[in-house]
């Protein structure tokens, strides 16, 4: 399951996920409350907001659509997947830290771009599931400090790059792309 950014939709990914689909893994493409097929005027009611409040409306959307990863794993077990993974990317990665206490509903998460200011520490188990968490050394939108320590005592694969802002550098996604593909690749192909 791959998890959109603010004020982006599924739909900008496509192509992203030909990569995981060649090498086996499905990819589902949900959209984000009130973004793309499920807009409805949130996104315009945020962008007026001054920036702490701002950034307090995009937290709530995330911690929102955490509540919806669980269904989305139950609904993916049911069409037969033996194995359930979740990428989230940016707002999607705090949405994916966000669906990580116990019992979670992923054999595997990767949290790009993303801090777990939405996670309780003492709610999850480390290394379960196996996390990626992905930095960029020069983010301001999403400092890299608090997703170094949280990977450092969960046990988490950590990629940091650290001439890249929130806007990676190219070479620098392409990178992090491939290590996010590898690592779902070792934790939920079967066989």
């Amino acid at each position: 399951m791959l998890l959109h950014g603010y004020a982006a939709e599924a739909a900008v990914h496509r192509g992203d996920c030909a990569a995981f689909v060649d090498g086996g893994i499905e990819v589902v493409l949900p959209d984000a409350p009130g973004h793309g097929h499920r807009a409805d005027g949130t996104l315009a009611r945020i962008a007026v907001l001054p920036p702490d409040e701002r950034l307090a409306a995009i937290l709530a959307l995330a911690r929102s659509w955490s509540l919806e990863l669980p269904a989305l794993a139950a609904a993916c077990r049911r069409r037969g997947a033996l194995r359930v993974g979740l990428v989230g990317i940016s707002m999607g990665g705090f949405a994916a830290l966000a669906a990580m206490p116990a019992p979670c509903p992923f054999d595997a998460v990767a949290a790009l771009l993303a801090a777990p200011v939405l996670v309780d520490p003492a709610a999850v188990a480390p290394c379960r599931p196996p996390l990626l968490l992905g930095l960029a050394g020069r983010d301001e939108v999403v400092p890299p400090a608090p997703g170094r320590r949280f990977a450092r005592d969960y046990g988490a694969e950590l990629h940091e790059y650290p001439e890249s802002t929130h806007l990676m550098r190219g070479e620098d996604w392409s990178d992090l792309w491939g290590r996010t593909g590898a690592f779902l690749g070792r934790h939920l192909l079967v066989g």
